[in-house]
């Protein structure tokens, strides 16, 4: 098959000059060639520079010898791809940081590398085009087999040639010399490319072999190589999520509610990306309701502004409650785009203070502030001194990834060069997950709890919600935002991302002898950022006017009087117990598929709650609901405003003894009330599909599919039970992402999935495949 020669070639040329000579100041060099006398252009280890690492030819893969040499293919390397570049060869990655492993049930992408080496007299190979076929085996079994995702195969040339940041493509034209005298010819080959499905890639010892030929003459091919690697995917469990809706109001009063769809769409950048095979994602019944400018960029760097600042606060306390009744406890506010300014510019597109929250649409935030959530610091972001001081430098760019990173969502995939990528943790425009980055995330999988609460062993758990004022001559007073006392068996949230320490409380019995002490940690606001090009400098948080913190303490029993507030020295705040408040509790009232609630409290009687401490807390309220005649709960509202909790049926467990429970808090006392027991058909998970569109139909190629899936607390579906179906090409695959071959044609695509209640979903979409071949994508 004959070179493609280049259509427009001023504007590829240019690309290509600004791309090399990015890489070689001392001017253009063979790709994968290290250039002699430019610092830098080796890695400690000997290999070239990162983001170009050489690929060395492994030794002879034909079988058989010749008298005299003749031209044969190899194998320059096999690398094994999910988010980020995996080499599977042996000396070819830059440090350790670039081999991470490769996850169980997340897609798996194949990059081989064909070189021509050519004979003694003659090269009969080079500028031919080779194909093959992949196949995956667990032990002897063989679970897979592929062709490429190119059909006409790749284009073989010298291993000078490969170009690592291709994708099915190739290329040739002239570049200036580096002595801009003349024009020299310049030829880049990708590598041949194989996609596994996420279905295949188990928990377990895995060969994957590849045996390539060259295309025009078949599989029985002289010219033939093959190559193999033995693999283990790490099983990794998924983290459990939980979406809260924020709903929007904005000058004019219009409210903006975002959609399951929009909600769950957003996540799913984050799935692809971090070293996970998918989330656990719930969207809780409770919902929350603000305003304000969301999308202002904030006055401190890697900080969040006011809006973002008020609406984590809340949701701290909603991480608390998911964590202490088993819905996992990483919370994400999702706040609609209609926040955002049509007049562009800097966005504050989502923040971490503990608990998170992004903008819909915003995906590379909601999976930059859930490594946040991760412990994951800044890289690179100015005057942010929290950002990660041991962050590697990849040859220049302090922020670059360091590796080829792949995102398998798109059709095609779309390959991000590390010459202009930065790291996910960064402010960068051209965002993608570093190795670095991939591999601390991944050994702190276990930052959050995976194992559901066993209801028999509940305890006590006093939530505050805690205001740390600063005042004159280094004063300090204390004010208490939220109090909330209920029995719980899950373990509180983990402080993640805390610096320090600022306050300690005492809980004390009636003689004032110390019980316990519980220590409250501040954790900083790591704010998100969109088109913002500098920062202000870092503050202090000593230098707050105020540091908020959200605590779960175990009560040891009935005995805690007051608790006692301090900084190691003298007690400079103190709470009585003081006395209970009373709540009432009528409903539920069914409303177009809603359940309405009424509520009613009473303060305790005055002085009740006062002592002779210096500080108070208001009546607090939390409303729960129970499925099961209150042996689980789960949190649906908190302080209700004018007393009424209107809540989504179709979000709530069901049973056929429900409950809804309402639980007052003042002091360190409460009270509680329930609703008579009701009925309520038990709900289903959800699904939601996310397929390519185009009204003139897409391109032939490899089609990405995902399925989104919304658990409401029925756990999540395995892979196999996830079942694609084509109206014209019948059997797509399992699972909650395929890459699927689909021919030319209208296709009705049908995903189902069991409901969880022993039922089961489908959803439909439409396909149209037409056109020629896509391009893909190079960031």
């Amino acid at each position: 098959m004959p070179n493609p020669e280049i259509s427009n070639f001023d504007a590829l040329a240019d690309a290509i000059v600004q791309r090399l000579s990015q890489r070689s100041p001392g001017g253009l060099r063979p790709i994968g060639v290290p250039t002699p006398g430019i610092p830098g252009s080796s890695g400690p280890f000997g290999e070239i520079d990162p983001e170009r690492p050489n690929l060395p030819f492994e030794g002879p893969h034909n079988s058989g010898a010749d008298t005299l040499p003749r031209a044969r293919l190899g194998i320059a390397g096999m690398e094994l791809t999910q988010s980020i570049q995996y080499n599977g060869s042996a000396g070819t990655t830059y440090g350790d940081d670039n081999s991470v492993p490769l996850v169980a049930l997340k897609t798996l992408v194949a990059r081989v590398y064909p070189v021509a080496h050519a004979g003694l007299f003659s090269d009969s190979l080079t500028g031919s085009r080779v194909t093959g076929e992949l196949i995956l085996a667990h032990g002897d079994r063989v679970a897979y087999r592929t062709g490429p995702t190119r059909a006409e195969g790749a284009r073989v040339g010298p291993q000078k040639s490969l170009d690592r940041t291709l994708w099915d493509e190739d290329f040739t034209g002239l570049v200036p010399s580096s002595s801009l005298a003349a024009l020299r010819r310049f030829v880049l080959n990708s590598s041949l490319n194989f996609i596994v499905p996420a279905y295949y890639c188990r928990g377990s010892r895995t060969t994957i072999s590849v045996r390539l030929w060259r295309a025009d003459d078949g599989p029985m091919s002289s010219y033939h190589a093959t190559t193999s690697s033995v693999v283990t995917f790490l099983a990794v469990p998924a983290p459990r999520v939980s979406l809260v809706r924020v709903n929007w109001t904005d000058a004019a009063g219009n409210v903006t509610k975002p959609t399951d769809a929009s909600m769950l769409a957003t996540t799913s950048l984050a799935e692809r990306m971090l070293p996970f095979p998918y989330l656990e994602t719930t969207i809780l019944g409770l919902e929350e309701n603000r305003s304000g400018a969301f999308a202002a960029p904030s006055t401190a760097s890697g900080g969040c502004n006011l809006a973002w600042q008020s609406l984590l606060s809340s949701l701290a306390v909603t991480k608390i409650f998911t964590a202490l009744f088993g819905l996992g406890d990483i919370v994400f506010g999702m706040v609609p785009n209609t926040v955002v300014p049509a007049a562009g510019g800097s966005v504050n597109s989502g923040c971490s203070i503990g608990s998170a929250g992004c903008i819909i649409g915003f995906n590379t935030s909601f999976a930059h502030e859930l490594g946040h959530q991760y412990g994951r610091p800044h890289v690179a972001v100015a005057g942010d001194a929290s950002s990660d001081p041991n962050y590697p430098n990849y040859g220049g760019d302090t922020k670059s990834i360091g590796e080829v990173g792949i995102d398998t969502g798109t059709s095609p995939p779309t390959l991000f060069d590390p010459a202009t990528s930065d790291d996910l943790m960064s402010y960068g425009q051209n965002q993608w997950i570093s190795p670095y980055t991939y591999q601390k995330i991944l050994d702190g999988w276990d930052s959050h709890p995976f194992v559901t609460a066993d209801p028999r062993h509940v305890r006590s758990i006093l939530v505050l919600g805690v205001r740390l004022h600063r005042g004159v001559r280094d004063t300090r007073s204390v004010e208490i935002r939220q109090a909330h006392l209920v029995t719980a068996a899950g373990p509180p949230s983990k402080h993640i991302g805390a610096t320090m320490s600022p306050l300690s409380i005492d809980l004390l019995d009636g003689s004032g002898k110390i019980l316990a002490t519980h220590h409250c940690f501040y954790v900083p606001a790591h704010g998100g950022s969109c088109g913002c090009g500098c920062c202000a400098e870092m503050v202090s948080p000593e230098r707050e006017p105020y540091l908020e913190m959200h605590e779960a303490i175990e009560l040891p029993g009935d005995e805690v009087a007051a608790l006692s507030f301090h900084r190691g020295g003298e007690p400079f705040a103190r709470l009585e117990a003081g006395g209970a408040p009373r709540v009432e509790i009528a409903g539920p009232e069914r409303r177009d598929g809603n359940l309405a609630v009424q509520l009613k409290t009473h303060a305790p009687v005055p002085g009740e709650n006062s002592g002779d401490g210096n500080t108070s807390a208001p009546v607090s309220v939390v409303v729960l609901f129970s499925g099961d005649d209150g042996v689980t709960w789960q949190p649906v509202a908190f302080d209700p405003p004018r007393g009424e909790v209107l809540v989504d049926a179709d979000r709530l467990p069901g049973g056929e003894r429900c409950r809804f429970r309402a639980v007052a808090t003042a002091g360190l006392r409460a009270a509680h009330a329930d609703t008579e027991p009701f009925e309520l058909a038990p709900c289903r998970r959800k699904l939601h599909l996310d397929l390519p569109g185009d009204s003139c139909g897409i391109k032939p190629g490899p089609v990405a599919l995902r399925a989104f899936v919304d658990s409401r607390g029925r756990g999540v579906p395995a892979p196999q039970e996830i079942h694609w179906t084509s109206s014209l090409d019948g059997e797509l695959g399992f699972g909650r992402e395929l890459i699927a071959q689909l021919g030319e044609g209208r296709h009705e695509i049908t995903a189902t999935a069991p409901d969880g209640i022993g039922g089961s979903l489908a959803e439909r979409g439409i396909i149209i495949v037409s056109g020629k071949p896509r391009r893909p994508e190079v960031r």
